[in-house]
């Protein structure tokens, strides 16, 4: 049987074809990149609100939010070194000095304060207590334990800052039970795990049926609350969504008890 020999009519029009395929895949492909995922890093201390904050821009947007949380000094090294296919798009640490690292290394495209924090300390509940915390003493009384974020989340670094400038960390460490976040320390106090932890006020609110203490030792330490949007970022709704946290989405916030900024 002779095969047909293509008509230069029909060669003409597969051409057309493949073009038109070959277009529509070209148009296609800035559409899937826009489908991604907004990627956000947001420190452990701010997972309640951004949570919320999160929900609402995607139901107000239709603009998909992953939020990937950890300690701040975790977040930044992944921020510094990104994945070429999964590249951050927003970077919201507990404490703005490891944005001033992140843009002193060129990582920022534009910054936007929120609000601040404070370090308090969060008690058990009354029927967990070993030992009855009433003051820096109890705290650096031998036997006392108390849970602290290592210096990889910010609490846990402007602690060790502030109170080795006071000259007190020499007497609290021998007490310290390190943990990886903020979360995981207060985490450690309700079962009585330990006599105290140190954390940001906004933890401590998650804990509502436990007593928090406020120290003179401790009233100096702050940490300024900043959203940036990263220069790596290709999602183009990135600074859309930075602008957002800090408008309408900071009303989730102030339901869950964070100030208006002030420089810390």
């Amino acid at each position: 049987m002779r095969t047909p020999t293509p008509t230069p009519i029909a060669v003409g029009s597969l051409l057309v074809l493949a073009g038109l395929v070959a277009a529509l895949a070209v148009r296609e492909a800035p559409r899937a990149a826009d489908e991604r995922p907004l990627l956000v890093y947001v420190a452990a201390s701010l997972r309640p609100a951004m949570t919320l904050v999160a929900q609402d821009y995607e139901a107000a947007t239709g603009t998909r939010v992953e939020l990937r949380f950890g300690a701040s000094e975790d977040l930044l090294t992944r921020v510094e070194f990104p994945s070429a296919a999964d590249p951050a798009d927003v970077f919201l640490p507990a404490d703005d000095s490891y944005l001033r690292i992140a843009g002193a290394k060129g990582l920022i495209a534009d910054t936007v304060p929120l609000s601040s924090m404070r370090a308090v300390l969060l008690l058990p509940p009354t029927n967990k207590h070993r030992i009855a915390m009433t003051g820096w003493a109890d705290l650096i009384r031998p036997g006392s334990r108390v849970s602290l974020a290592n210096e990889g989340a910010a609490i846990g670094k402007v602690v060790r800052t502030r109170l080795t400038a006071l000259g007190k960390w020499g007497e609290l460490e021998p007490n310290v039970i390190g943990a990886g976040t903020v979360t995981e320390s207060a985490n450690a106090t309700p079962v009585g795990a330990v006599d105290a932890a140190i954390v940001w006020d906004a933890v401590a609110r998650n804990y509502p049926m436990q007593p928090t203490l406020e120290l003179p030792e401790l009233a100096d330490i702050r940490g300024g609350v900043k959203i940036a949007r990263l220069k790596q970022s290709r999602h183009p709704d990135a600074a859309d969504f930075v602008k957002y946290v800090a408008g309408p989405g900071f009303a989730r916030f102030r339901e869950l008890g964070f100030p208006e900024w002030r420089q810390p």
